[in-house]
């Protein structure tokens, strides 16, 4: 466990957890939450004195979890969910579990004026805007998700952003510096330089007592935590920069050495060519030097929510363990038919249909729930043109995951 962050346990902390949400995005990389190590989390922060967990209980994919969050501290609030089908024949939920807890935390702030942090556990950016009403209030705000699953409108809005499967209950602890900055005896000249003139441009707005060399060791985190980000998938804006220096460094020597000067260091890493900084949609992100133009500035949006399926009908668990073995082989072999570059839904509804034996809407709920339960997941984005009218669009392309163990054993990787 990290240590507290600077200035936590003054005040009284409420947790509000979208079950919904933190629960599916974990299990779309086979992982389950633990409630324990949530609560953990928010008591770095203070005495956890308000704490709820929102979602449709009714729903059996989760009828069983009051009882255990009850046990576990944690008030199960009842939130109705509307189910309905697309034109398209996508399954899709819509539930007011951000009406709800929105309004919890409006509430909150004024009955409970001890309050003084609300840890908001959901990676769904409508709670953008509770998140900046909750600021405004003086309230400090702290957003759990899940790496791959958090929207950057929240990462961007909140005070301190931890990652579930990073900072709260990681598979493999992510603790102390990492290895390229485990080793300061050396460093090296375009680091050094780097450091140099980070001093310059913080000083250029106040004193500076850090010196040159405890400069390039902070350079060195911030160098890894690129690398980590860019390498696994994810987006770093430079507001994120200071939140993650501050997880990694021990507090005294973040405040000293690089407090407020997140900016100044990655300009100066940029000027040296040790990361490229982008600024798109008038936000600053940060990318590793080799990656092309066309990577580095793509148009940047809200992390899409991959389709819900409806468990009333016809999905993935209805399927005896034969079925889903042939059903996996089915796409697996799809996928690697000549000239098939990638699998789109329409693609993967048309190889399941004479496997299962079921009708259009029966199919696409079938894959629904796949994705929904990680044996599918979101492979790019990619553009197509219109032939008819010569419109661009986009649309997306899924793969079999091959972390996940039904995959696995399926198509006998074990």
């Amino acid at each position: 466990m990290r240590e507290a962050m600077p200035g936590a346990a003054q005040e009284d902390v409420a947790l509000l957890v979208d079950w919904e949400n933190l629960k599916f995005s974990l299990m779309q990389r086979n992982r389950r939450v633990n409630v324990t190590a949530l609560r953990e989390a928010a008591e770095r922060f203070g005495r956890v004195a308000y704490a709820r967990a929102y979602a449709d209980w009714q729903d059996p994919v989760q009828s069983g979890d009051p009882a255990s969050l009850y046990a576990a501290g944690l008030e199960p609030v009842y939130v109705l969910t509307r189910r309905y089908t697309t034109a398209e024949g996508e399954a899709r939920i819509q539930n007011s579990v951000d009406v709800k807890l929105a309004a919890d935390c409006v509430e909150a702030s004024h009955v409970y004026p001890n309050i003084g942090t609300f840890v908001i556990a959901s990676g769904d950016h409508s709670f953008f805007h509770v998140l900046m009403l909750l600021r405004a209030r003086g309230k400090r705000v702290v957003v759990i998700g899940v790496s791959w699953a958090t929207s950057a409108q929240l990462v961007q809005q909140a005070d301190v952003v931890l990652y579930y499967d990073l900072d709260v209950d990681p598979e493999g602890e992510r603790s102390g510096p990492p290895a390229e900055a485990a080793e300061v005896t050396k460093i090296e000249p375009k680091v050094a330089a780097a450091a140099v003139r980070a001093i310059e441009l913080a000083q250029a707005k106040g004193p500076v007592s850090a010196e040159p060399r405890e400069v390039a060791e902070v350079l060195l985190y911030l160098l890894a935590m690129v690398k980590e980000f860019r390498e696994s998938g994810r987006d770093l804006p430079l507001s994120l920069v200071g939140q993650e220096l501050q997880k990694r460094m021990p507090p005294a020597e973040f405040q000293r050495v690089a407090k407020g000067r997140a900016g100044d260091f990655a300009r100066a890493l940029a000027e040296q060519g040790l990361v490229r900084m982008v600024n798109h949609d008038f936000t600053d992100w940060l990318y590793l030097p080799g990656e092309r133009p066309e990577t580095a500035e793509r148009p940047r949006g809200t992390v899409q929510e991959l389709p819900r399926y409806d468990y009333a009908r016809f999905n993935y668990n209805d399927l005896s363990p034969e079925q889903r073995r042939e059903v996996i082989v089915a796409i697996h072999d799809e996928r690697n038919k000549p000239g098939v570059g990638w699998l789109t839904f329409n693609r993967i509804l048309e190889t399941l249909k004479p496997v299962v034996g079921r009708e259009d809407l029966e199919v696409k709920n079938l894959v629904n729930s796949m994705i929904s339960w990680g044996v599918l997941r979101l492979a790019e984005v990619r553009q197509g043109v219109a032939p008819d009218t010569g419109a661009s669009y986009t649309y997306n392309t899924f793969e079999l995951d091959l972390e996940n163990p039904e995959v696995r054993s399926a198509l006998k990787l074990e």
